[in-house]
């Protein structure tokens, strides 16, 4: 008989969860039987593209009718009762807030449907809550006793300790190695630097700006942006007419394409686990990285491309002084580290132990 292992993430647009989910979900274990239920509908081009690649690899796809995430979290109980009934799931999946939330609605309007389903919960970030403080201790006192919570790095799981007095083991998001493709794009004899990543305040989105804003009369660099968020606004309001950068608002499938640039920029102010810089080491694409929590673990501690405190100095002086590093050192010095720490096979296998044991 198989385990019937239910991922529910906030929706099926660019972000860490979902690439998480959907990795844990392709193992290719036949001890296990995965499903990924999305809380608030996604209808973009790079939500149906994930959906149709998750499908081809034998994963259920369960899609949601409401599009805004307030009334899409209070309709979820409703529809996802069916939903579980029919499946009847021995492993619940959360992924951080939106989906913590939903289920945590559905047991209170459901309070015995669940009997029997074990619960597992990532903890993608280490600043929880933000929005709905007072409902986050309510969701945070049931996921406690419902599933078994899983910090994704040690700054999540220092942070969620400080704050909910729990120290959760530490499973670490792990990635494979994608097939190179070439990001049509790029601009000839310049440095193409890259910045993907919600355009949200956590992104350091204003530092961003500057750092680009700095750079717009230099002929040496050509900056990317791919990203969506609330943020969006800096990008026009600062970078109207600049002609040193372009913005997309997503690509899909970009870790195969990460390869192409030649440094990833990340001007974070904090992380659960960033994966950009470490697709990007697998890649062989350098990173250029602010010292922020869940960020500076994705590479050595030594690492020479980090500025500290998000100085936008600093950010500028390292970018200037790029042509006296040493590039294939920084390419392999990324790469073997990353190997070493973010195994998509041990990540893969951890969960899998975990999901026998609940």
């Amino acid at each position: 008989m198989k385990t019937v292992v239910m991922h529910i993430i906030s929706n099926f647009e660019i972000g860490g969860a979902q690439k998480v989910a959907y990795n844990i979900a392709t193992s290719g274990n036949t001890d296990f039987e995965y499903h990924i239920v999305e809380v608030a509908k996604s209808t973009s081009d790079y939500a149906l593209n994930f959906i149709a690649e998750a499908e081809r690899n034998g994963i259920i796809v369960h899609r949601s009718n409401t599009a805004a995430t307030k009334p899409a979290i209070l309709k979820f109980p409703f529809w996802f009762h069916q939903i579980v009934k029919t499946v009847k799931p021995h492993i619940i999946h959360t992924h951080t807030e939106v989906p913590d939330l939903a289920l945590y609605l559905y047991t209170r309007l459901h309070p015995f449907s669940l009997k029997g389903t074990k619960g597992v919960r990532t903890i993608h970030n280490n600043q929880l809550w933000n929005r709905w403080n007072f409902i986050g201790n309510i969701v945070e006192r049931f996921l406690q006793k419902f599933s078994t919570n899983i910090a994704i790095s040690k700054s999540v799981q220092n942070s969620y300790a400080k704050r909910f007095g729990e120290n959760c083991p530490i499973i670490y998001n792990g990635l494979g190695i994608s097939q190179a493709k070439t990001y049509p794009h790029l601009v000839a004899d310049k440095i193409n630097i890259v910045f993907a990543g919600r355009l949200e305040y956590q992104k350091g989105i204003d530092v961003l700006c500057d750092i680009i804003k700095c750079f717009g009369n230099d002929s040496r660099f050509h900056f990317h942006i791919i990203g969506e968020g609330s943020l969006r606004h800096l990008i026009e309001d600062k970078l109207s007419g600049l002609p040193n950068y372009s913005y997309k608002q997503s690509v899909y499938q970009l870790s195969s394409y990460i390869g192409s640039f030649d440094y990833l920029l990340m001007p974070s102010v904090f992380e659960g686990l960033a994966l950009m810089p470490i697709e990007a080491s697998l890649a062989r694409t350098p990173s250029i990285i602010n010292d922020a929590p869940g960020l500076a673990e994705t590479l050595p501690a030594n690492w020479p491309l980090k500025v500290h405190d998000n100085s936008v100095d600093d950010f500028i002086s390292l970018i200037n002084s790029l042509d006296k590093q040493h590039y294939a050192t920084l390419q392999e010095t990324a790469y073997d580290f990353t190997t070493s720490n973010f195994s998509l096979t041990v990540m893969q296998q951890n969960y899998e132990n975990l999901y026998q044991k609940a």
